[in-house]
């Protein structure tokens, strides 16, 4: 494969996770940005997926292996943080629902802690994101239980958790598609 940045599978999951977030929670906010926030987050996509496609085709004409990354180590994270995500909810909602956007958002942010530690190709941008996105999910759970509003949680946890989600992958698939080579720590 050429020095261009490649577009993988977990960025695509990203933009699949952010566009759902941002489709789900985009509801309590005026109409005329929901929908524009809405329809950019398909277009994010649309762009992540062309990058993958891309990364994929020149994979399979190079003749390389794809990327290994789906480990056992990668499964135990994952089964974690399901048991971490609806464990928490099912302990929080009764308490205070609002707070449930809030949880997810926490959950989701700390799980890209150690995949981090797996794909260190990429571990400054995974820190990052780990880091805004528990934040943003700190931040809605004080939210939830201060001011209990949940359309407030789900612009805050839900459409911020989207849009940091999409904004990754879509930098990585731009520098795909525009044959930016991969910078440092990327």
């Amino acid at each position: 494969m050429s020095q261009r940045a490649p577009t993988f599978i977990g960025h695509l999951i990203g933009a699949s996770f952010g566009t759902v977030f941002v489709l789900v929670n985009a509801s309590g906010l005026p109409t005329g940005v929901a929908i524009l926030l809405r329809i950019l987050a398909v277009v994010a996509f649309t762009v992540v997926l062309l990058g993958f496609l891309r990364t994929s085709r020149e994979l399979r004409s190079a003749a390389q292996p794809a990327p290994v990354g789906f480990t056992r180590f990668y499964w135990m994270v994952v089964a974690l943080e399901a048991i971490a995500l609806f464990g928490g909810l099912a302990l929080l909602r009764p308490i205070e629902p609002a707070a449930a956007l809030g949880w997810i958002a926490l959950v989701v942010g700390v799980h890209f802690l150690p995949l981090a530690r797996l794909w260190p190709e990429g571990r400054t941008q995974l820190l990052w994101i780990a880091g805004i996105m528990t934040a943003l999910g700190v931040l809605g759970l004080a939210l939830a239980f201060s001011v209990h509003d949940a359309v407030l949680v789900s612009v805050v946890s839900g459409v911020g958790s989207g849009v940091v989600l999409l904004a990754w992958s879509l930098v990585q698939a731009f520098r795909t598609l525009t044959g930016r080579p991969t910078r440092p720590g990327m």
